[in-house]
């Protein structure tokens, strides 16, 4: 069996010294670079008001009411948190119901979605839940299906950005309704 004298020797040592090191200078390097890219990303993204962040979701609203011709239109929205159930920074969440003439809601649905894309809207690049559709458009996301719980119904759920800071943790009323 060969000497272990050699871990013992000062050159090992000190091999083994600047490794190690080398392994924490590393690791602090890419911890203080990575949060500088965080830092910069944060810096750059300008927060929206309340209003700002409201109207991001209402006035798409109400241009696909009136584009699409929706009928017996009810909506409303709440802030809801980006990172956890209270914390900042919040996003407006609007969910809108509206009827569906008789018979096939998915043509209706994808007519409804045309005239969205007519508006300016896109498809996303990842596909809705079930049984829907998603769209955005500057930095909205639009999702549409079928209610189901009354099928002559759908919803459209549309999601702003997630750049208001204000705190709403104690919102009151946390649902607001609005007219389209």
């Amino acid at each position: 069996m060969p000497s272990a004298g050699w871990i013992s020797t000062r050159r090992y040592r000190g091999l083994l010294w600047a490794a190690l090191m080398l392994s924490l200078v590393l690791g602090t390097a890419f911890i203080v670079v990575d949060r500088r890219e965080a830092d910069l990303l944060q810096r750059d993204i300008v927060p929206l008001t309340d209003e700002q962040a409201v109207q991001q979701v209402v006035a798409p609203a109400r241009q696909i009411v009136a584009t699409a011709h929706l009928n017996e239109v009810t909506a409303g929205y709440a802030f809801v948190s980006c990172v956890s159930e209270n914390e900042p920074p919040y996003q407006v969440v609007l969910y809108m119901s509206f009827r569906l003439p008789q018979g096939d809601w998915g043509r209706r649905l994808d007519e409804v979605a045309s005239a969205m894309i007519d508006g300016g809207w896109a498809d996303a690049p990842a596909p809705a839940e079930r049984f829907g559709r998603k769209l955005t458009s500057d930095g909205v996301t639009a999702v549409l299906q079928r209610n189901g719980d009354d099928a002559g119904f759908a919803t459209a759920r549309l999601y702003g950005e997630c750049r208001n800071t204000t705190d709403h943790r104690n919102d009151n009323p946390a649902w607001t309704e609005v007219s389209l």
